[in-house]
């Protein structure tokens, strides 16, 4: 590029600040999401990063609501099981402690998470629910197999879980077809925060790789953004697939899920925020059990939220940039560059869901 030139900027995307305001304190004072009743009975539930906050809570009422098996798939074997013991304690109406499972998933390390992914495929008998909330926010850069770490876990291994364990949801629906398997990925309020400026790089995972680029809560605002995009044009193309095969409710239904500013363990060995930002969120943030039921709700959420963003167990539009035109290119822009690098990790991912 010659001297005193500047690359041409084609996306100015604009966070309505005004508007998220609104909807933020709306949804945290009075969007409380109803407590979960719908029965898991005789299913088999996956919660990831479930050893603690909102991935624990979640799994809690998985169990109190019947799940045959649960799975918590935790980087640390010995805090599961402490999570699991804690669990049992708490639901009082069981005693089948066997019916809750230990896996480990470390989503820094993609052998870790296609060995959980081929683990899932080999020993379960079928996969009725998927809450994918593993998710990290540090405050320093870090690289893991040579991405940014929250890159890495958030975005490229979240979704390589979403795509590699798909195949074994439609298999779960064929099997029992009584069933209506969810997945679930974890996104946030957050999305709307950013102006996602590193779309405008030719290579926008390069973008994410360079130091300079990097902080802390902009990368975490961005991360949810591409998880929101990814399961957007996910259930986009799924939804073309299946209307040529299936005018009926699609096989499974995906979504994203917003559980609102929590009481959460998320980046708190990291850093202690000042004492004002601590004031606030005591009486701002909700308890990770009231957070967790928006899991719950998106897991038995009905055929209306595939591919849509869930806050208090409904249905909310995401940022309104989204659904334009510059939109829809960045959505496409962030999928393809993305599955470049997924179908690297794991080849046959997207012909393994037909597409």
């Amino acid at each position: 590029m010659a001297a005193g030139q500047q690359q041409k900027t084609e996306f100015q995307l604009k966070p309505n600040v005004g508007n998220n305001i609104y909807l933020f304190f709306r949804s945290q004072f009075f969007g409380t999401p109803p407590y979960p009743k719908t029965s898991f009975a005789g299913q088999t539930v996956i919660v990831t990063g479930s050893n603690a906050g909102l991935g624990l809570e979640a799994s809690r009422h998985f169990y109190r609501l019947g799940a045959a098996k649960l799975i918590l798939a935790v980087r640390t074997v010995s805090k599961g099981q402490e999570a699991k013991e804690d669990i049992i304690r708490s639901i009082t109406t069981r005693n089948d402690a066997s019916a809750i499972e230990i896996w480990p998933l470390d989503q820094s390390s993609t052998p870790s998470t296609l060995a959980f992914v081929d683990r899932v495929k080999s020993e379960l008998s079928r996969v009725d629910a998927v809450v994918l909330n593993a998710g990290v926010n540090h405050e320093s850069f870090q690289l893991s197999e040579g991405y940014e770490q929250t890159t890495q876990v958030n975005v490229l291994n979240t979704f390589l879980l979403t795509l590699a364990l798909l195949p074994k949801l439609n298999e779960t629906k064929a099997k029992f077809p009584s069933s209506t398997p969810h997945l679930v990925v974890v996104s946030s309020e957050a999305h709307r925060l950013t102006k996602f400026d590193e779309i405008n790089a030719q290579d926008l995972y390069a973008k994410l790789n360079e130091p300079s680029a990097y902080s802390q809560q902009p990368r975490y605002q961005v991360s949810k953004l591409m998880e929101l995009l990814l399961v957007r044009e996910l259930a986009a193309r799924l939804k073309r697939v299946d209307s040529k095969a299936n005018a009926g409710a699609p096989p499974v239904i995906i979504n994203t899920v917003n559980p609102g500013l929590c009481k959460s363990t998320l980046g708190n060995k990291e850093n202690k925020p000042p004492l004002i930002v601590r004031a606030l969120r005591a009486i701002l943030d909700r308890t990770t059990e009231v957070g967790s039921r928006t899991y719950v709700l998106a897991a038995s959420a009905p055929a209306d939220s595939h591919g849509e963003f869930q806050s208090n167990g409904f249905n909310q539009r995401a940022e309104e940039w989204i659904y334009s035109e510059a939109g829809k290119k960045v959505q496409t822009k962030v999928w393809d560059q993305t599955l470049a690098i997924l179908e690297q990790r794991r080849p046959g991912l997207l012909k393994d869901i037909g597409l």
